[in-house]
């Protein structure tokens, strides 16, 4: 009768162990990232066309960021942006499933979201579905005190057209393409 009880009570202190230290574990990789996601982020893309300036924009950028890390995950539906040409658009709204994503990393060891100077940083990640890697420049500015809205992130790349669209060649498309992503970020909690 005594080992029944012991056992019993020795799974009642393992399971309760168990409990607690899923518990701090839970609770440790919360705190652990500090992470902001929004998708109101907006995405500029401008080209020349045969000699005439084009821009596509979209004002759904999904956005992905943590803070402690500067790690960045950004997507964006095709279908979801409009152009300024009507060729262009035409080919939007015929790309249904198709997305552009970004994984990559601030050039930051943090996002500061508290008063400080502009920041000027390198942005690098793969850019999908092409599966190419770029490198781009970012730029941090703290914008404002006392509201939700703490700082201002912008990020730029310019991708050569024969690597974005190495099987899609638009004709009349100029070499370069630049690519501009800003987004306000909101303050951290303990600030």
């Amino acid at each position: 009768m005594k080992t029944h009880k012991k056992r019993k009570n020795s799974g009642i202190k393992w399971m309760t162990m168990l409990l607690l230290f899923a518990g701090f574990g839970f609770n440790s990789a919360l705190a652990q990232g500090q992470f902001y996601r929004t998708a109101t982020g907006r995405l500029i893309i401008k080209a020349d066309l045969n000699d005439v300036s084009v821009t596509i924009e979209s004002k759904d950028l999904l956005i992905q960021l943590d803070y402690e890390t500067g790690n960045v995950v950004i997507r964006q539906e095709i279908s979801a942006m409009k152009a300024d040409n009507d060729s262009i658009q035409s080919m939007i709204k015929n790309n249904e499933n198709g997305f552009l994503k970004f994984i990559g990393k601030l050039g930051l060891d943090y996002v500061n979201t508290t008063d400080h100077a502009p920041l000027d940083f390198g942005v690098e990640g793969t850019l999908f579905p092409q599966n190419i890697h770029v490198i781009g420049t970012g730029h941090l500015e703290h914008i404002a005190q006392r509201t939700t809205s703490a700082c201002l992130l912008s990020l730029e790349f310019i991708l050569e057209s024969g690597v974005l669209f190495p099987e899609n060649q638009i004709p009349g498309l100029h070499k370069n393409i630049h690519i501009k992503v800003i987004q306000s970020l909101l303050a951290t909690g303990g600030e």
